[in-house]
């Protein structure tokens, strides 16, 4: 999966959401950063659907290593993205 846009559109940095609301059929969620509203509807066993959920949260989801390891170090390691010349 490649993440070329990462989500909120003034800084291109991954969403910060935060459950606003969940009933058995949907879940609700904000970004703090561009106030922009997602909603996860729930399917077989009340399971939101994993792509689009993993796709959403790459912020919470990065790791310094493996295929989130460029979004990991912009958002908590900025002085190593940058090329000094």
């Amino acid at each position: 999966m490649r993440y070329s846009d990462l989500g909120c559109r003034y800084r291109n940095v991954p969403h910060e959401l935060e459950i606003v609301n969940e009933t058995p059929r949907t879940k609700w969620e904000v970004c703090h950063i561009c106030n922009r509203k997602f909603r996860f509807n729930k399917g077989y066993k009340k399971r939101v659907d994993n792509l689009a959920y993993l796709k959403a949260h790459v912020r919470e989801f990065a790791q310094p290593n493996g295929a989130t390891k460029r979004i990991y170090n912009r958002i908590y390691k900025p002085e190593t993205t940058k090329i000094v010349i």
